[in-house]
């Protein structure tokens, strides 16, 4: 027996037949374990998996319920119908109207007579320049002179009269004075006198207007201008009331019906504009005009409003204006078709708003608003009712309704109602657009 086996018999313990580890002297050995029960086992499983489900409750089901939500809103905003939309901005302060007009004489008249007769001669054809007062034709009434000469003949008469109505009554003031004659033979005289006063002061009065008539046998210009018409001829029978026995070839038509001639003042035309409502307050005498005719092309013409009638037209809410132009070397003809630029700022700009945007139903002009919504909400229109200003064509002017920056759908479709979801588009600028008024 070796010495290891005498010690452990010693010691009163058995050694193994086989020790893998030997373990050293100074460590004692582990606690016992004590293992976990079976029924406390089962109790703590079952706990974690309440609280799994409690977790899976708290977390999944709101979560679900707003995907839930999210869904439908994307599905109603993927049914809802799609619109595109603009947004409505004030014009330009500074603003350009272009009018149309027709060029007229600064004065223009039709000359007639005022005596009857033939005409004896005329001075002055068409086209020629004549100057205030100049001789235009002249009128043979033979008449006219006969009844000047019967006329100052009576005035004679009356005059006689009346110098013996004044010797009577002054004789008869010395009667009376004497008391020779009545109270009322004296105001016989006295009326009798005052009878030839008045027949010698209407004779003079007959005297004097068949002289100023016979003036008239000279027919005069009553302004420089030029003959645009011309309408007699010699020995064309003239009336008072306006006939003539012109030839049809020497009457121009149109230039008025029995005048002898027309005269237009041209060094200087004018035209008159209809300027709407809008921009009647911005109007003012000496605002620079710019004309342009077809006839000229390539040149413009600068004119200034001379006035305004400084009242609207109730019928077509515009204010009447004229513009004079300088035609010094009479390029500009009467009649002509013009078109006249004013550029001037303008006290409130209107709002602009595309003609395609306009709804036209029963209870007048409306456009869609499109309210604003929330993030990946679906927008929802309304119906408001407004008041059309000038209409340019493609766009319109918005008198009342609207304010600036509001949001207006664009060629509207008939189905869509009022506070109906719908899916906005691009937005379309508005931008202003000039075009000649009729």
């Amino acid at each position: 027996m070796g010495p290891n086996e005498h010690q452990k018999q010693e010691d009163g313990h058995s050694a193994p037949e086989f020790a893998p580890h030997a373990y050293h002297a100074d460590v004692g050995a582990a606690p016992p374990v004590k293992p976990m029960g079976a029924r406390r086992l089962l109790g703590l499983g079952i706990a974690t998996v309440i609280v799994l489900i409690v977790m899976f409750i708290v977390t999944t089901i709101p979560r679900r319920s707003v995907e839930n939500e999210l869904r439908a809103e994307a599905t109603a905003r993927d049914s809802a119908p799609s619109v595109q939309v603009t947004t409505v901005r004030r014009a330009t302060a500074g603003s350009t109207l272009v009018l149309p007009g027709t060029i007229q004489a600064l004065h223009e008249s039709a000359i007639y007579a005022r005596v009857q007769g033939y005409v004896k001669r005329w001075q002055s054809d068409i086209g020629s320049l004549v100057r205030s007062g100049q001789l235009l034709a002249e009128i043979d009434a033979p008449e006219l002179d006969h009844e000047v000469e019967q006329a100052q003949s009576q005035l004679s008469q009356t005059r006689a009269a009346l110098g013996l109505a004044k010797a009577d009554l002054e004789r008869w003031r010395a009667l009376a004075r004497d008391s020779a004659v009545t109270s009322q033979e004296l105001d016989q005289k006295r009326a009798a006198f005052d009878a030839a006063t008045a027949n010698t002061s209407a004779s003079e009065a007959n005297v004097r207007r068949l002289v100023q008539t016979r003036q008239y046998t000279r027919v005069i210009a009553p302004f420089t201008g030029v003959v645009t018409a011309r309408n007699v001829d010699i020995g064309s029978l003239i009336t008072p009331a306006g006939a003539t026995s012109a030839p049809l070839g020497a009457t121009v038509a149109g230039a008025g019906a029995g005048s002898m001639f027309r005269i237009a003042q041209t060094d200087t035309v004018r035209i008159y504009l209809t300027v709407p409502e809008a921009y009647a307050t911005s109007i003012r005498p000496g605002l620079e005009a710019k004309v342009s005719v077809r006839g000229i092309p390539g040149r413009d013409f600068l004119g200034r409003v001379a006035r305004t009638s400084h009242a609207l037209d109730a019928s077509s809410r515009t204010l009447l204006t004229e513009v004079d132009i300088p035609n010094k070397d009479f390029a500009l003809l009467p009649g002509m078709s013009a078109t006249a630029t004013l550029n001037f700022p303008r006290v409130t700009p209107p709002l602009l708003l595309p003609a395609s945007a306009l709804v036209i139903r029963s209870s007048g002009v409306q456009v869609m608003i499109v309210e604003p919504a929330a993030a990946g909400r679906p927008a929802i229109i309304r119906f408001r009712n407004v008041v059309v200003g000038r209409d340019y064509g493609g766009t319109v002017e918005i008198a009342e309704g609207l304010i600036d920056g509001a949001t207006v759908v664009l060629n509207p479709n008939a189905d869509l109602q009022d506070g109906a979801k719908v899916k906005v588009l691009a937005s379309v600028s508005t931008e202003p657009t000039r075009a000649v008024s009729h």
